[in-house]
């Protein structure tokens, strides 16, 4: 017994663009997209504060054992302790690149 296919119609004519889509490309035309402003991964807009990423990190025994010796006699965690300090740095290094 053989099953009968579905058929979809065919459209005659594709779909069409709003007219609002094509004016805007229009006004692109010709306009050179190198001038813009360079966006940097960090300023993209799906980029949020709130989401906290894992970066797996190896310190040699020694430095780990500091780390440690550092948390149990301070406030901070490992974690923020590392945190706290790298996040120092990077803003400088970020600085220094994007000059």
């Amino acid at each position: 017994m053989v099953a009968d296919k579905k058929k979809t119609p065919l459209r005659s004519t594709p779909k069409r663009r709003k007219e609002a889509d094509l004016d805007k490309f229009a006004a692109r035309a010709g306009k050179d997209s190198a001038k813009n402003e360079e966006v940097y991964p960090w300023e993209e807009p799906h980029i949020r504060d709130d989401v906290m990423k894992n970066l797996p990190l190896r310190l040699p025994e020694p430095l780990y054992m500091k780390l440690t010796y550092i948390a149990k006699h301070t406030p901070f965690s490992m974690n923020s302790f590392i945190l706290e300090r790298l996040t120092q740095e990077i803003e400088e290094e970020v600085a220094r690149l994007t000059d």
